[in-house]
């Protein structure tokens, strides 16, 4: 192919469009730019991709793109991230829905246990809720601590992993993984549980399972829209909740107190056969209790999604959590014993007994608690929403987990997790029917585990950093430590027979899974490794070539020396939402590579693909006498398994540009050493 002598364009071409003035004889010069719609200008050698550039051509594309626009809203600038921070009376809804909501289903949950060694086993209650309660308070407390210790926030998977190795860290990971899945199983099962107590014709005409169902997807819709809008439809729901609850205890106590005898309905009880006492009744009991404590590291999680001083508001938040907590559960228990509340196989929950012994039968006030619980456990699958996603988004980060659940969707939020949550839980409930008590079993063991890992590692923190005050904040964060672990060895052999099993057989199983998934991106990254030493030459033919980099890669410094052999003029374009890094790849690869022009495609939207597409027609249709070569790195798959690990944005963009006139796509594949 003919060298074309003609230089390179830069970012853009101003075109001067002579106009006539006002006045005769005045004239008047507009410049334009042909590219203004799609990008603006920063730094030089940096162009920022407008919305425009995101949005599909073809009538299906811009279809698809409408509809979501009106169900989920404009698309949001990376740079709009801060705007989208939680104040705490927002926060507080956001994450401790899940911990607020298991006082519907935790008392019970001890109940039907303390039903297998009969009914005078029930004077048991109160003191496994004590304990319960100390133990949350010893919770509270350590996490206060990891809060303060990492600001950016201390998720177990974070603290295990920067303190006891890259092993712990996958365990405490997998650990919350399954926990936040049955999370949201459990809570929206028991929502929809509660909502039949008040309406049994929900019952009788067997809609519970597809009423779950929905309600998940509901919730899934609603966090794709965006963190700020989810934390405000689901503030409302939660205070009304609290409310409701907090003025059945309050209005429980007064009655008691005037010596008004409270007495639940009569209900057909849940009459197991009874076994007797004993000891691993009691550990069940505990077991299911402590159900009510998970969610409870959520705001050490989601530190980040608070508004400044982050740190300050997640642990005043924590804190406002725990009593809050401590207060509902204990007043349940309470409530239980006083009105003689016990478990019903006629669908009449614990709560509803309660309530109708406080209000006066089913009042108004009974029906708004009701409906209020209905709403805060399927809203309690809020708190999985909100860090599932996150964590799975580390896990990317650090090469565990596929790519793409590193990246935020439209609205700045985590699609990949969210949605994967939502899959997984709806499978979950259509296997166990929605029964909450097939699921119980299932639960809390792993969120015992990560707490365990998260509290180890805080005390292996202090011990290293000896900063101010260190030994008291090591001795909480150890005791927390024991008491947890204690905890999870009584899950294990209490559950064990009831479930567990399956518990203990997953989480290892997903630690191998991403042990395997690290490895291969490990392995990839020591191939494509470029040393900071190496330095590219000067091309010795020219032409033009256009190389799409995402970073310091050997595929993608590959295609650029095969560039060099086909155009004078090379051009590596990088499209980044991230400012910074971008500065900081712009410096190691004017360092690195010589003769090759580096332009920055800043997208503030998130979009990749398609700002890079506009970048390369716009460049092409200066000029169309000069062919622009699309030289794009591409990795040999080995295994079909790697399709769903490499070479997506490769395809997306190869397809689109395929055809377009005066642009050829050359595939430059990169074949790993085995």
């Amino acid at each position: 192919m003919a060298e074309n002598p003609s230089p390179e364009p830069r970012a853009s071409v101003p075109s001067r469009i002579p106009r006539s003035g006002r006045k005769p004889g005045d004239r008047r010069v507009r410049v334009a730019r042909p590219d203004a719609r799609y990008f603006r200008y920063g730094e030089p050698g940096t162009i920022v991709a407008r919305p425009a550039a995101s949005e599909p051509t073809s009538s299906v594309g811009r279809l698809g793109f409408g509809a979501r626009r009106l169900l989920f809203g404009r698309v949001l600038s990376t740079h709009e991230e801060l705007e989208q921070r939680l104040p705490k009376w927002k926060a507080l809804p956001m994450f401790s829905s899940d911990v607020m909501s298991s006082v519907a289903y935790a008392t019970e949950a001890i109940l039907v246990t303390l039903a297998i060694a009969g009914p005078s086993a029930f004077s048991y209650m109160l003191p496994i809720s004590f304990l319960i309660v100390g133990l949350l308070v010893l919770v509270t407390f350590s996490y206060r601590q990891t809060i303060r210790a990492y600001p950016n926030g201390g998720g177990s998977y974070i603290v295990a992993h920067a303190n006891l190795g890259a092993l712990a860290g996958l365990v405490a990971a997998a650990s919350l993984l399954v926990d936040y899945v049955l999370t949201v199983a459990v809570s929206v099962s028991s929502g929809v549980y509660n909502l039949a107590s008040a309406l049994p014709v929900l019952d009788q005409l067997h809609l519970e399972v597809p009423l779950i169902v929905a309600s998940i997807v509901l919730v899934t819709i609603v966090n794709l829209r965006g963190l700020k809008e989810s934390g405000s439809i689901f503030a409302a729901p939660t205070y009304i909740f609290l409310g409701s609850m907090l003025l059945m205890i309050g209005l429980g106590i007064v009655r008691t107190a005037l010596g008004q005898h409270l007495q639940a309905p009569l209900t057909q009880p849940y009459a197991p056969p009874v076994e007797g006492i004993s000891l691993l009744i009691l550990m069940r009991a505990f077991a299911d209790g402590s159900s009510a404590m998970t969610g409870t590291e959520a705001v050490a999680n989601g530190v980040p999604a608070f508004k400044p001083p982050e740190w300050k508001n997640a642990q005043i938040t924590m804190v406002v959590m725990a009593t809050l907590l401590g207060t509902m559960f204990l007043g349940m228990s309470w409530l239980a014993g006083v009105t003689g509340a016990v478990p019903s196989t006629s669908g009449d929950s614990i709560l509803s007994q309660i309530a109708q012994a406080v209000f006066y039968g089913r009042s108004p006030l009974y029906y708004i608690l009701m409906f209020a619980t209905m709403g805060i456990l399927v809203l309690a699958a809020q708190t999985s929403f909100a860090d599932f996603p996150r964590l799975s988004s580390i896990l990317a980060r650090d090469g565990y987990f596929p790519r793409q659940f590193s990246f935020r969707g439209e609205r700045l939020a985590f699609n990949s997790g969210i949605v994967m949550l939502a899959a997984v839980s709806i499978l979950l409930v259509v296997v166990f029917g929605g029964d909450v008590n097939r699921l119980i079993p299932l639960y809390a063991i792993g969120v015992f585990t990560s707490f365990t890992l998260s509290q180890s590692g805080m005390v292996h923190h202090w011990w290293t950093e000896r900063g101010p005050g260190w030994q008291r904040s090591a001795v909480i964060n150890g005791v927390g430590a024991v008491a947890t672990g204690i905890v999870v060895v009584v899950f294990a052999i209490a559950k064990f027979a009831l479930g567990a099993w399956i518990v203990l057989i997953i989480v290892p199983t997903l630690v191998v899974l991403m042990l395997l998934i690290g490895r291969e991106y490990h392995g990839a990254e020591i191939e494509l490794h470029v040393r900071p030493e190496t330095v590219i030459g000067p091309p010795s033919r020219g032409q033009r070539v256009i190389v799409p980099m995402q970073d310091m890669r050997r595929d993608a410094i590959q295609a650029i020396k095969l560039g060099m052999t086909m155009a004078k003029s090379v051009v590596a374009v990088h499209v980044t939402d991230d400012v910074a890094a971008a500065e900081g790849f712009r410096s190691r690869f004017e360092a690195q590579v010589q003769g090759v022009e580096l332009v920055i495609v800043e997208s503030p939207y998130r979009e990749f693909v398609r700002p890079l597409i506009r970048y390369l027609e716009l460049t092409a249709d200066r000029d169309p006498s000069v062919i622009t070569i699309v030289l794009i790195p591409e990795r040999i798959i080995n295994h079909w398994w790697e399709r769903l690990l490499y070479n997506q944005s490769a395809h997306r963009l190869r397809d689109a540009l395929t055809g377009h006139p005066g642009i050829l796509v050359a595939n430059v594949p990169f074949r790993r050493a085995r």
